[in-house]
């Protein structure tokens, strides 16, 4: 080392061996990280957490958002150190990815033709009611509803069913859909052989109404009957949907016709309404008073309560397109569908309470029993 005083070649030592000038080490360089090789910093609580950046995403208003890998630690050398491993992390497009998050990860590795990509990015568009929602939740009848309501003809609507299918194919080998399985395919288009979709009886209903004071979730169950509201949109339903003095809900977010639609609200389920809306939040929460994921309810809530409620609902496989349960919170819609179709009425009321510009898809939903058809040709 050279003395900081005489200038002389010296040892390494606490003193100048010629001139006994005390001599000072230089600070270590100060470790820094380049960009993109992750960030440690103290939180509040004082632990560490270590962050990495996997990945970038357009939202659908236009922004740029991270998406972040990161984990707690009780000391900085543990968070520093964790650092690398969190980067060598096999590589997983995170779970909580949404349909559109997902849809702009899966976008940069298709390969196809420019036409093929326009059609395919045209398509997606009218999935926008799925964009927020994760895509581990996505059902088949989230699918089947939008490419029902997609105000385009036939070849939109099998580009829509493609790049869906496509989706899936990249988010199943990441293990981004708890059963791997493609729901894509079970999708039917206008003229193709669909799933029937069954709804509640009579006897059914009154088992749930009758169940509400002692099974958790038939008050949910009879809300979404009497309704009409899409799973997803009961679920997104606060307090601040309620219009007392009106006695109606204002929600939904599916199609233009249906989005923010005002729902009267039937007496038979007015006061579990006034009373879920008492407090402020969501309408429906869950056990920690937030909004239910769609699959959270349908798994914890809805099928445990139909069974307590005695209403069997077994797996079965419907028009060859695979396994499901018999019943599913799509069916409260359906249900609704048919429960409107007993009341003498405007079809463009009823259009107006099911969020549909066509009386086709109202008819779709509506379920044709044979006592229905005696009351017609009874009358004849």
């Amino acid at each position: 080392m050279i003395c900081k005083k005489c200038g002389q070649q010296v040892a390494d030592a606490p003193f100048c061996g010629l001139c006994g000038w005390k001599q000072e080490k230089a600070p270590p360089a100060k470790r820094r990280r380049g960009n993109g090789q992750g960030s440690v910093y103290k939180l509040p609580s004082g632990k560490y957490k270590a962050v990495v950046v996997t990945g970038y995403y357009t939202t659908p208003e236009g922004g740029l958002r991270k998406h972040t890998r990161s984990q707690v630690f009780a000391t900085k050398r543990e968070a520093v150190a964790a650092v690398p491993t969190l980067r060598q992390t096999p590589g997983r497009t995170p779970k909580a990815l949404s349909f559109y998050q997902l849809y702009e990860a899966w976008l940069p590795t298709h390969q196809a033709g420019k036409s093929t990509m326009d059609c395919y990015r045209s398509a997606v568009r009218y999935f926008w009611p799925l964009f927020a929602v994760p895509f581990a939740d996505v059902g088949i009848d989230d699918l089947q509803e939008c490419i029902d309501d997609c105000p385009h003809g036939r070849r939109t609507r099998e580009n829509m069913r493609a790049v869906a299918g496509l989706m899936y194919k990249y988010a199943i080998p990441r293990r981004l859909v708890p059963d791997g399985l493609n729901l894509a395919q079970y999708v039917r288009i206008s003229g193709e052989a669909s799933v029937h979709r069954e709804s509640f009886d009579d006897l059914q209903i009154a088992r749930i109404a009758q169940s509400v004071a002692t099974v958790p979730g038939a008050d949910a169950i009879l809300m979404m009957i009497y309704t009409g509201f899409r799973p997803s949109e009961f679920l997104a339903l606060t307090s601040a949907s309620y219009d007392k003095a009106a006695c109606c809900l204002t929600g939904g977010a599916k199609t233009e016709a249906g989005k923010g639609r005002r729902v009267s609200v039937s007496p038979k389920i007015r006061a579990l309404i006034e009373r879920r809306t008492a407090s402020d939040g969501p309408l429906y929460p869950d056990e920690e008073g937030k909004p239910w994921t769609l699959r959270r309810f349908t798994e914890s809530v809805f099928y445990p309560a139909l069974e307590a409620c005695g209403i069997e609902n077994p797996v079965i496989e419907q028009s060859g397109t695979g396994l499901r349960h018999k019943y599913t919170p799509h069916t409260c819609r359906h249900t609704f569908a048919t429960l409107l179709k007993r009341i003498p009425g405007a079809e463009k009321d009823k259009l107006e309470l099911m969020g549909h510009t066509s009386g086709d898809m109202l008819r779709y939903y509506q379920d044709v029993s044979m006592a229905d058809l005696h009351k017609l040709t009874d009358a004849i």
